[in-house]
Formats: C-alpha cells, structure tokens, sequence
C-alpha cells in the first residue's frame, strides 16, 4: 500500500525577527529545490510534515540529464549556415534550440531588434523573417501551412503578442506552434516556440497507430486516478475533439510531440476535488502519462466591505461599495454573488460547489448596506483593534458568525483587483487572458475553503493558515480557495486580508502571461516558480502602496506581506522594500544577515532553497526598479517582460526580458540603469544558472561588457581513463540552460568543443554534461585564445550510463516524482523520497532501514562514491539522510560493507565525495542504506516532535566513480 506523499507546511509559525516565514511544499514531481508548489497545506511547527500532491511532469523533458543529452545531439548537428545566422546576431543575441524538435525555443536579442521598422502587418513580419531563416527554423511551405492564428493582442506599448499553434487535421499540438512579439514600429523583439518541422509527415506516418484507443470520458478517469483523485460525476458534451462536463472538466484530442517522435494524446483539465485541479495530456493509445501540472498556486448591491484588512490604519474600517454600481454584479442580481469576473460562496465542505447554506444573497436593502463584521476580541492574544479577529477556533462553528460578510468581502477584493489589472499599465485584459465571466472563465472563489471539514466545528489541518489559486489556460475558469486561519495567526479569514487574496489573483496574472504557443503555463522550475511568488507579493503590495493603504517612505522595511495575519509582522523573511545592505529591523535574514538579499542568497534565504522565501530576492529586485523608475514605468516594464519571457524562465532570462521591455517602450535609453538594479542584485552578465532548475545560482556584479568577443575551446576527457569524451554539451549556464544554440557547443570524436562569440570575463558556471558522466560545474575565465579543459568522471550508476535499480525496500513514491530512480538520474534537482517508519509514512519513533540496489552496467573497481543525502520529494532539511551504509557485491547476492558513516546539515545542498574502506573491487552491485534522518536527538523527538524526518528519510544523489 502506498501512503499519500507529505512534506513540509506551507505556513510554517517559523520566528523570524518577530515574523513568520511562508513556506512551501513543492508539487510532487520534484524537490522542493526544484517546482513551485500550492499554496496549500497545515501550519504546524518548523519542519512538520503536511500533505502534499503531485507535481510537474513533462515527457519531453523528463530530466535535466536527458534534455542535456538530446539537446548535445542536436548541437552536433549544426550547419555552418545555422551558426553563422547565430553570430549574425552579436555577443547580445540569443538562440535557443529546442531538444526534442530541433527547432528555436527563443531567437531574439537583448540589445537590439531583429529586424527594423516596418509598416507590414505585424504577423507578416513575424512570419517572413521565419521563411527567410530556414537554416534555423527548419519550416518548410508544408509546415508554415499547420500554422493557426490563436491569439495577436496589442499591449499598453503598442506591442503585438502572436500565438500560432500547429494543426494538423483538426488537431492541435500541444505545447509547440510559433509566439512572436512585433513593436509598434514593425520591429521583431523575438520568435518563440519550437514548432514542430515535418509535422504533417509525421501525422500522416502515425495516422492508422494514433488512432485513439482511450476515450475522452477514460481519459479524465486517468487523469483523475492519476492524482489520486477520481472523476465526478457529469454530463458530456462532444463537439468535434473537444469534450465538457457540466462541472468544468474538459478533454480535448493534441498531438503530442517527444524526441521519439509524435504521439496522440488527450489534453484534459480536471478538478478531482480539493487543491487536486490538474492539467494533463494522457497517452491516447496507451493511457499512459505524457504531461501532468498542478493548476493550483500556494488566496441591492450596498454592501460592506474593507479595502485592506479589519483593523487597518488606512482600509481597516467597513464602508459601503455597491458592487452593482461598479459592474461587478447584473443589475438584476439577487441570490447569488455570481458577477461579470467572480463568483462566489462559502466553500466549506471543499466539494468545490456551490451548496445549500454556502451561498450568499446579493446584499443590501432599501435603507441599509448589509454584513456588518462580528469581532471576536477574546479569541486569541493576538486580537486588537488593530487586528480583529473574525472567529473563535475554540468555538465550534464560530466562523458561522460572520460568513456573508466574508463571502462578500472575498467578492469585493476579487472583482476589484480584477479591474485594477485591467488597468494601464498593467493592462492584464481578455485578449491578454484575464479571467471574465463573458470568456468563460471567472474567478471560482471559494471563501472559507474547507471550514466545516475537522471534527470540531472547524477546518481540518489541510484547510487553515493559507490560501490557492488554480490557474487553468485561458478560456477555463480558474479556482481561489481562501482558507481561515488561526493558531499561530490572527485568527482571521484570507478573504479579509487584501494582500493575500491579491497575492493569490497575482498567480493568475502571472500564469496567463508566462505561457507557451498554446497558452499552457510554463512557471514549472524552482526560479520560475519563486519569480511567480515573488510578481504575486509585488502586484498586491503595488497595489497597497499606490492606494495610500500601506507606508512606503524612502525608509526600508516597510512593505510587509500578511502584516495582518502575522499581527503586524510578515510571513515573509524580510520586506520587500529592502535594499542591498539596507538597515532595519525588518531587514535582516534567518541567518542574521543584514540588508536585502542578492541572487547568491537563493538557497538559503528560508533556511533551503524553497519558492515563497527564494523568491524574495526577485520581488526586492523589482520593488527596486519600482523605486528607481517610479510606479508607472516599473510595472509597465515588469509586465510587459512576463509577455517576452521564454519558456521557464531563471531569472536571468526574466532580466533579460526586462531589458527587451525597456528596449520597446524607450528604444534601450534605460538599460544602464536595470542593468545596474540587477547586478546590485548579483544578477549581472556573468551571474551564472544550470538551468531554471538551478537552486545554487552564481552571483555576479557586472554590467555586460563592452568590445570585441572571442571563442572558447577545449577538450573534455575522462578524469579516470584519459579518454575524450565524444558528444558532451559544454555551455555556459546563465547564458545558455542546456539548450543548443547561443554559448554552447558540443564536442565531436576527438573531445574537443567549440564557443564562439562569447564577451570575455569569467563565468562562473560553465557545464559539461555527457552521458554516462557526472554533471560538471567550474568557472572558467574568458580572453583570447581562451581555452578551457574538463575531465568529468564517469558515473557507474548513472542510469543514462547504463545503470539501473534493481532492487529496494519501503514505499514506491515514482508519481509522485521521487522514486528510487531519482537517485541515479544525475541531477540534484530530484532525488529518492522513502519513509522512516512503515510503508504508510506512520511516525513510530523506530527507523526501518531503507535500500536501494544498483546494478552498474559493467564490474568496476570502486575508486569513490559521491553521495548527496539532501532532503527532497518536497521535505524539510532534517528528512535528509544520516547515518548510512554502503555495501558491495559482485553477483548482487552476497554482499560486503564498503563503507558506513553519517551525514549531518553540513553535508546537505551538494555532493560529498567519500572513499570506500573495503571490498572496492570487481563490484557491479551497490546498495545504498539510509539508516537514519537527519532529525536532531531522534530517540527523543520522535514520534511526536514535529520533525518531518520522523515520517520521511530522502537521499538525492548516489555516484558511483572508478574504472571498469
């Protein structure tokens, strides 16, 4: 039996300088380290395990390793007339080729357009300067015919944004097509999106097996069994490939598109209860897994509301909002809360419906507003006039009292930030993919989430102290579940609290605007998921700031998320208003560190790289940019760069769009300044990232350099053997992420690789990835005739190498994206998760021993394992692994100890290397013990001492070097 994965809280009562820090438990498919999770979950003490869900899964791009395999094949590839079109473009310019199609996932340039004015219809320009390029397109007339117009809207600064999906008859493809984005002027900022060359060929050659075996109705089973959920009961209805049911649930016939060719899937959006929303494609042959992504991110007429929080200074005190006047509501609107852009009810069985005694009559009478507010002063220490307390959780039902007023209040904030996005310079309107009840997709706001679902009359521990918002694509309507809170928070409601409900609308922005040629979202990794968090706390407090609600004088440490919940702290590490070395009380780190953090804080600004508290460095970052340019100018920008941005972003590509914004809106005269703002950040030109993926960033204070570039080259060989390594992706990361093209080459059979074009200075993560090798990381520095070796070892239980699990004990977790195998995937960003205890997760106080065995593809002589025993699957630090042991054997039938020892918090976050002490030799099986977590005293804080690692011991990597 397989228990439901757990990991840590999302709103962990963490004392940070007298605040409370947000955290957050990643989305089942990787570590926390890795994708961004829910806002959802149960407050508990630091380190205490919560629930969890599935994550982010993609099957073409399954791992870091593969996608780097593939896209060293297609680099091998390229012609003279591809690399000469890359250089045509200069130090600044920007390719990116897709692995599985071959095809550019972004061309464009940070200093420049790439073409010049024009009075063509934008579209034209777009799609001329594609067939002018076949050497880097790769489209023929065929292909440029499966193109469809999805979407071209105009922007606040003139710019059109272009989507073309691929169709081949009838059928969409998933994910691929063509985006572009056109100024004013008819200049080309960028093409976007890896389309899919020989498409119709393809189609044709898979017609007769692609057939669909799964209907739609088992497909949205699937999905549904899938996530651990299961499928509502509905009416469908079919029209062509697409299918709905009454509740919301669609399927739709895709195409699907891997490096092992083209498939035929279902693309179904269901909501199987709970924060259980997904987005999936499933195999429609097989019904098989190809794309899962949790949708969900971890807030007659008169009536009385309150613009930011019951208590407040400014906004704290009911007034009277006719929200028929405003539009929110039809003119003739009676029973229900259900408006032009948000319909509401007390969602507190978290059915997800709108049921008897849930829903709220219009309010208002002939003479009087209605839902006055009910105070509970008693309810907990933390009430006060300034922070009023809306429940009792002692009282069963208390939050009975005041559900018209929260329900409204919920309808009231919701419906006014709707508007206020709609606003210039923001400008987040229907064509951009705002959420309308007249598109079919107003805000689902659930308030009080799941209050009557605990045994006494209140929440049960998965629906207090926090708040989701589920994110669908355009055109399906999305899902805001506010949740009560209480102990250790003001005992309050999030639909009472302005920033956090306008932090969960901001997913919904951010979600929208971040997207690929079909309008999926693509925020999947731990930086775009943090940059998602972080655009979430900026939107809300921009709009706080600019209505006079909340104080933003030049002094720092001012602008606090959930300053009402917190009783006038934040669940946040520090403000968002705090500059590089800025002085304040609400300015200093976990650690101690004073001023507001640089890019190399990422890991640690929570403790471990987590979304909610690494992202704080983007949102000071923009805050940043709001003060140096002004409010208009800074979100204009801000926006305008979520419309540029490539697939997944780091936030070094979400730099660059910034600058590309500034480029459109005042032809380039600002970059010195963002580039400035950004390497005050540490995110300067030679600042360095794996990939989106990376939870280790380098940090650099540079402006881009100016002069003439030069070329990088190198040999890679084998550390152990001496032997090149043939078809080995070297690039340079913050430059390129794994991808072909721009920064990157690969070498051929003789291990030598080629750079060209690259600015000189010293970068400090330059990569090499081969198959079989370890992931290798150095910095290299830059200058004319530079010239860079590498000599990765070869890792013998790589299972790209050819290594394998063969065996293991305790639960299998492989859905939720932290099975056994994640220990032999060569990328940190995924590991094994396993339990302490039992197979069921049962905290005993009693560690079980888990084991993996792996099977190496050849008998080698064991010269060093190199272990990292990090936490992952979305667990706290102290479910890393301990004590272990590693044992050997030649036959995988009689096994020798190599080596034991433990691992304590100094050995979490990256690879240790260590030497085995015995029976080294002619070994091709290894088994790897986790004897212990990391949870300090264990005998004694286990069980019952709020320490995930007594539920969960999680191991991320195991290598295995030496020569055969």
């Amino acid at each position: 039996m397989t228990t439901s994965r757990r990991g840590r809280g999302l709103l962990a009562a963490t004392a940070v300088s007298a605040a409370t820090v947000l955290v957050v438990t990643a989305a089942g498919g990787a570590t926390a380290a890795q994708t961004a999770g829910p806002d959802q979950g149960k407050a508990a003490p630091a380190g205490k395990a919560v629930g969890k869900e599935k994550g982010y899964y993609d099957a073409r791009t399954p791992s870091a390793k593969t996608t780097h395999a593939r896209a060293a094949k297609v680099a091998g590839k390229e012609t003279a007339a591809s690399e000469k079109f890359r250089n045509s473009l200069g130090s600044q310019g920007v390719v990116e080729v897709d692995p599985n199609t071959g095809t550019p996932a972004q061309v464009t340039k940070l200093n420049g357009f790439l073409t010049g004015r024009s009075a063509k219809k934008a579209q034209d320009i777009a799609l001329n300067y594609v067939k002018a390029h076949p050497e880097i397109f790769k489209l023929s007339a065929g292909d440029l015919a499966t193109l469809r117009l999805r979407k071209d809207y105009v922007d606040d600064l003139g710019t059109h944004h272009i989507f073309w999906s691929q169709v081949v008859d009838g059928v969409e493809v998933f994910g691929n097509g063509l985006k572009a984005n056109v100024t004013k002027n008819g200049q080309l900022i960028s093409i976007m999106g890896a389309p899919v060359a020989g498409l119709s060929s393809q189609a044709q050659s898979r017609s007769a097996a692609a057939a669909p075996k799964l209907t739609a109705a088992e497909a949205r089973t699937a999905a549904a069994e899938d996530v651990g959920g299961t499928a509502k009961s509905a009416t469908a209805k079919t029209t062509g490939v697409n299918t709905k049911w009454n509740n919301g649930d669609t399927a739709k016939q895709v195409w699907f598109h891997t490096a092992d060719g083209l498939r035929k899937g279902w693309m179904t959006y269901v909501n199987a209860g709970g924060t259980k929303i997904y987005s999936h494609v499933i195999d429609a042959q097989t019904g098989g897994l190809l794309y899962r992504r949790h949708l969900s991110s971890d807030g007659l007429g008169d009536a009385l509301v309150v613009d930011n929080y019951p208590g407040a200074a400014k906004g704290g005190t009911q007034r009277v909002e006719n929200l028929i006047y405003n539009k929110w509501l039809p003119k003739n609107a009676k029973t229900l809360l259900e408006g032009t852009s948000v319909a509401a009810w007390a969602d507190v069985n978290d059915d997800n419906q709108p049921n008897a005694g849930e829903t709220v009559k219009v309010p208002g009478t002939r003479t009087t507003a209605e839902y006055k507010l009910v105070s509970f002063p008693n309810a907990a220490s933390s009430c006060s006039t300034s922070y009023i307390c809306t429940w009792d959780p002692a009282k069963p039902d208390s939050w009975k009292t005041n559900l018209n007023q929260d329900v409204t209040n919920g309808f009231y904030l919701a419906s006014n930030f709707h508007d206020w996005l709609a606003k210039p310079p923001i400008s987040f309107t229907p064509a951009a993919g705002s959420f309308d009840a007249a598109g079919g997709d107003p805000v689902l706001l659930n308030a009080l989430d799941g209050a009557a679902t605990g045994d006494n009359g209140g929440p049960d521990g998965n629906h207090i102290n926090n708040a989701n918002m589920s994110t669908p694509p355009d055109g399906t309507p999305p899902t805001m579940q506010m949740y009560l809170f209480g102990n250790p928070f003001v005992p309050t409601s999030s639909s009472n609290s302005a920033d956090i409900l306008y932090h969960e609308y901001g997913h919904g922005l951010s979600n929208r605007l971040v997207v690929d040629a079909t309008g999926n979202s693509t925020l999947n990794s731990i930086q775009a998921g943090s940059m998602g968090e972080a655009w979430s706390d900026f939107y809300a407090l921009d709009y706080l700031v600019s209505h006079g609600l909340e104080k933003d004088t030049t002094a720092p440490g001012e602008v606090l998320e959930g300053k009402y919940v917190t009783h006038g702290g934040s669940i946040r590490t520090q403000a968002n208003d705090c500059r590089v070395k800025a002085i304040s009380p609400n300015c200093v780190g976990e650690d101690g560190s004073k001023g507001g953090y640089t890019y190399g804080d990422f890991p640690t600004i929570g403790g471990e790289p987590e979304v909610h508290s690494s992202g704080e460095v983007w949102a000071q970052t923009l805050w940043d940019l709001r003060e140096r340019f002004g409010r208009g100018y800074a979100v204009s920008l801000i926006t305008r760069a979520m419309e540029l941005s490539p697939a997944d972003p780091t936030m070094l590509d979400m730099r660059n769009a910034i600058v590309q914004a500034d480029l459109v809106a005042s032809g380039g005269k600002n970059a010195g300044i963002i580039w400035t703002v950004f390497a005050n950040r540490g995110m300067g030109w030679y600042a360095g990232a794996v990939d989106g993926g990376d939870a280790f960033p380098a940090e650099d204070f540079h402006k881009p350099p100016t002069g003439a570039t030069t070329t990088l080259t190198g040999t890679v060989t084998d550390k152990d053997t001496g032997a090149p390594v043939t078809g080995a992706l070297v690039y340079i990361g913050g430059h390129a992420s794994g991808y072909a093209g721009d920064y990157a080459g690969v070498t051929d059979a003789t291990g030598k690789y080629t750079i060209t074009n690259v600015a000189p200075g010293t970068y400090p993560k330059v990569v090499v990835s081969g198959p079989g090798y370890e992931l290798l990381v150095q910095q290299v520095t830059v200058k004319a005739g530079a010239k860079a070796d590498f000599a990765p070892r070869r890792n013998w239980a790589s299972a790209s190498g050819g290594g394998s699990v063969v065996d293991f004990n305790g639960p299998d977790y492989s859905d939720y994206g932290c099975g056994p195998g994640g220990a032999i995937d060569n990328a940190q960003g995924t590991g094994w998760g396993s339990t302490t205890g039992d197979d069921n997760g049962t905290p005993t106080g009693v560690m079980v021993p888990k084991h993996i065995d792996i099977k190496l593809p050849e008998k080698v002589d064991i010269s060093a394992f190199n272990v990292d025993p990090s936490n992952t699957c979305g667990d706290p630090e102290d479910a890393s692994t301990g004590q272990y042991r590693i044992e050997t054997s030649a036959d995988g039938t009689t096994w020798s100890t190599a080596l034991e020892g433990t691992f304590t918090a100094a050995n979490v976050g990256k690879y240790n290397l260590v030497t085995p002490t015995g029976n080294a030799t002619d070994v091709q099986y290894v088994r790897f013990w986790m004897l212990s977590p990391q949870v300090p005293d264990f005998a004694t804080n286990c069980p019952s001492g709020g320490f995930a690692g007594c539920q969960f011991t999680d191991l991320t990597e195991i290598q295995v070097f030496g020569t055969k």
